[in-house]
């Protein structure tokens, strides 16, 4: 905590120019759409990861000088998600406050995502629409007048381009990339970084609000490392890159406290799986 983030860095950069060049590719008639779509849906999961943790701060850490890179990859990142780093921002940091508090938490109808065939596009949508309604009840009236521009500069950003490729004759490639693809990625999203992790929604309290999920290496990988949830909301300045090896350390703590712990098996997830 406090270091400069550089794997994101990384991370983020390789991220923005495989968005740019697969949907580049996919228009062009150069990569087809059956690669194209589950490629967009990969890259807009993890592009969320270097969102997070520009909203965190988790990026430039301590470097006061870099501040300006955790912006611009949260920026770049929220444009590919298409969430606003400064909305965003302001809404997530809610949901650190008030995680499963039915009344506060603007995250809490992610609990209800698996309640129906729909459930999970209606879950999208709302946690769309919500980054917007908490911004303009919440914000907008008291925000600097910069951070209100910067938000509607996001905005034109993530709209204008998206847009003009419709217009310009591929609807069928922009529907395809911007809408279903995106929404697969976020379904993805939705459901693994603040469903499962949370589930059942109802506890509340540090240590106890969200869960650890033990699992192989590589599945924690790409998981981006939230299956330590529980480590992200006790220490969300902390990279997610690092979340494993701080469990690890604070595993008897974390147990005392009766921190949520399970381990996943080919019968699903066993639960107390810090006592075995």
């Amino acid at each position: 905590m406090g270091s400069v983030a550089w794997p994101t860095v990384g991370l983020g950069l390789a991220l923005v120019m495989s968005y740019i060049g697969t949907v580049a590719l996919a228009l062009l008639g150069l990569m087809p759409l059956w690669f194209a779509v589950p490629a967009v849906a990969a890259i807009t999961y993890l592009s969320y990861t270097v969102l997070h943790e520009s909203v965190h701060g988790s990026i430039c850490g301590n470097n006061a000088s870099l501040r300006w890179l955790n912006k611009a990859l949260g920026y770049v990142a929220g444009w590919i998600v298409m969430i606003p780093l400064t909305a965003h921002r302001q809404e997530h940091m809610a949901h650190h406050r008030y995680a499963n508090d039915e009344a506060n938490d603007p995250d809490y109808h992610v609990g209800s995502m698996c309640g129906s065939i729909l459930a999970p596009l209606l879950a999208v949508a709302q946690a769309w629409a919500s980054q917007f309604q908490f911004y303009a009840k919440n914000c907008w009236s008291s925000a600097p007048p910069r951070r209100n521009l910067a938000l509607c500069l996001e905005v034109a950003a993530g709209l204008i381009p998206r847009l003009a490729i419709l217009a310009s004759g591929y609807w069928l490639e922009g529907l395809a990339l911007f809408v279903f693809a995106w929404l697969l990625g976020a379904i993805v999203l939705l459901y693994l970084f603040a469903f499962i992790v949370q589930h059942p929604h109802e506890r509340v309290g540090r240590y106890l609000d969200t869960s650890t999920i033990l699992v192989p290496r590589p599945l924690t990988w790409l998981w981006m490392f939230q299956n330590y949830h529980a480590i992200h909301h006790l220490f969300p300045r902390v990279p997610f890159y690092r979340y494993a090896s701080l469990y690890d350390e604070i595993e008897e703590t974390m147990v005392a406290k009766g921190a949520p712990v399970y381990r996943l098996t080919s019968s699903g997830l066993s639960g107390s799986a810090a006592h075995s």
